[in-house]
């Protein structure tokens, strides 16, 4: 399962560890998106996309084993899942992107309800029902949580790693780094624009109540992920002591694809002004 990140403060999947009570009929492992603001419950992620972030978080640690045995064939097959999913989950983020209605302001959930039938349909498996959901900005931001984590994973992996696993770490990480770039230009041209009320004074508080989330306040947050995936990057081409010289070319090569990701980011999504 995917560890509980510090990195992001509002509007995020930090509940991916622990169902929510909306979620209690679900299966336990279901990963809930978490927004900011008071005791309510987190809205869980939409069925579309939570379901194949669970297959991606199972298939993370199965390749962690099949690394761990030197296992390369089962290694190639359990890389290629994390590779379907992943494309998956984004297909299913960039269909809620398009259906979801916007969230009330000051409240990051959507209700099942309020959805057109056929989008409900799809996000619920037909289920209905009177829970919550997570919010097309928060659903996104946990995609690209989730993404991180697979980034994060591969680097470590590569430790140690000879070919024929190498191959595989490698194939797998720049498939993540490129579907992430894809996904920063499709965000970029599908996200609606913020509401009339909003402006750049818009803030986004870890604390004191409920916030609404929108792309212009989450997407921010993966300049975040990215500084803490270079700096993890950076710190094993320092104290690796088994890293081999293709592993040092793939890790090169990821960071320097990065930094790019991480600059078209900030101008898509430049930081929100500080409060005065």
């Amino acid at each position: 399962m995917l560890p509980p990140t510090a990195l992001l403060p509002v509007a995020i999947v930090a509940g991916l560890v622990a169902a929510s009570p909306a979620a209690a009929s679900r299966d336990a492992d279901d990963p809930p998106a978490r927004a900011s603001g008071g005791n309510a419950a987190p809205p869980i992620l939409p069925a579309l996309v939570r379901t194949r972030v669970r297959r991606v978080e199972n298939a993370i640690d199965r390749l962690t084993e099949n690394v761990d045995d030197g296992d390369a064939a089962t290694a190639a097959k359990t890389a290629k899942v994390i590779r379907r999913q992943m494309a998956a989950a984004w297909r299913g983020t960039k269909y809620y992107i398009k259906n979801a209605p916007p969230p009330v302001a000051g409240d990051s959930r959507v209700r099942l309800v309020d959805l057109a039938p056929r989008v409900r349909a799809r996000i619920s498996g037909g289920g209905g029902g009177a829970g919550t959901i997570a919010d097309a900005p928060t659903t996104t931001i946990a995609f690209f949580q989730m993404q991180d984590d697979v980034i994060s994973n591969i680097v470590q992996l590569t430790d140690g790693a000879r070919v024929p696993l190498l191959d595989a770490m490698s194939t797998t990480l720049f498939f993540a780094l490129d579907r992430r770039d894809a996904a920063v230009e499709d965000v970029h041209v599908l996200a609606p624009p913020p509401p009339p009320a909003e402006d750049a004074r818009f803030r986004a508080h870890a604390s004191g109540g409920a916030v609404a989330s929108t792309f212009q306040s989450v997407m921010p947050q993966l300049v975040g992920m990215i500084d803490d995936e270079i700096q993890q990057i950076d710190g094993l081409q320092s104290d690796a002591s088994d890293l081999r010289p293709g592993a040092k070319k793939i890790l090169r090569d990821a960071e320097a694809q990065a930094l790019l990701t991480q600059r078209k980011v900030n101008t898509y999504w430049p930081p929100l002004p500080a409060d005065d």
